[in-house]
């Protein structure tokens, strides 16, 4: 490959995704480590059930969004390369991530708050969305 062509769009769909699931694992990682020691006393957070709705609202409407928007990626036509089916679809498919990653962090930030495990049921969600939604799933579907 010489050194001024352009990247593939499919390889930079890899990198991108790859990017925002280490993202999401490392700030799981962090605020695991973080959490430990340092939680905010029962006291000062609002009522459990106030944040549990609030996150199960959020995630529920933001997969919903990622579930309708990745319809809108259109097919593979016949005979069309990988390529040239991200260089039409990698902005819908970051806007896809982008939209699974929002509750997979909202989610660890309510973990960090808490210390409760029940918060991390949308990190995880949206980890097993993010392997829904993988590069090479997308392509296919």
């Amino acid at each position: 490959m010489p050194p001024n062509s352009p990247v593939s769009p499919a390889i930079s769909a890899r990198i991108i995704h790859g990017s925002l699931v280490l993202g999401v694992v490392l700030f799981w990682l962090v605020s695991w480590y973080v959490a430990q020691p340092t939680a905010l006393p029962v006291s000062l957070l609002p009522d459990r059930r106030v944040l549990y709705i609030g996150l199960f609202l959020a995630s529920a409407t933001l997969f919903g969004a990622a579930m309708f928007t990745v319809n809108r990626l259109s097919p593979p036509a016949r005979g069309m390369s990988q390529d040239d089916w991200w260089r039409i679809n990698l902005g819908k498919a970051v806007l896809v991530w982008a939209l699974v990653e929002a509750p997979t962090i909202l989610g660890t930030v309510a973990y960090l708050l808490t210390r409760d495990f029940r918060a991390l049921l949308a990190t995880f969600t949206g980890l097993l969305f993010f392997g829904t939604y993988r590069p090479s799933r997308l392509f296919e579907r």
